[in-house]
């Protein structure tokens, strides 16, 4: 019996644990726990950002749907070497329930024993309140210049 509940004990402890929500009381607070997050390289922290139905539109990419697809997406980002994200001053717009958020960054990638790229995009941010604050429910980028 011992040995069954050892054997559960490890497999719950392997078990994807997925990441609970972190909203913000401001949507523009969002932008620091996303930069520290991109820096610790915690997938999990930035997908907590999102809501559980949020989804991500790159360019030319495929739509990444879902908190767990959007951590799951940020950790192949950090295995091929996503490690700085630098954003710009963002806009935003804001409504009582919705808001909207549009700013430049630059990301550098650097995969192991590789150069460092820098990418610089655009993207913009929408934002649905949330009990207890703000959470990202679209987010859609493309490279700029």
């Amino acid at each position: 019996m011992r040995i069954f509940a050892l054997l559960i004990s490890a497999i719950l402890g392997l078990a994807v644990t997925l990441p609970a929500q972190a909203q913000v009381a401001n949507p523009r607070d969002a932008i620091p726990p996303m930069v520290a997050a991109v820096e610790a390289r915690d997938a999990n922290a930035i997908a907590a950002l999102y809501t559980e139905d949020a989804i991500i539109l790159g360019a030319g990419r495929p739509v990444v749907a879902g908190r767990e697809a959007i951590r799951d997406s940020w950790i192949q980002s950090f295995a091929g070497g996503y490690s700085v994200l630098e954003v710009g001053r963002p806009r935003t717009e804001r409504g009582a329930d919705r808001a909207l958020m549009v700013f430049l960054w630059q990301a550098t990638i650097q995969p192991e024993g590789g150069e460092a790229q820098q990418i610089v995009g655009r993207s913009m941010l929408y934002f649905t309140r949330v009990e207890g604050g703000w959470l990202i429910s679209a987010d859609m980028w493309q490279p700029a210049g």
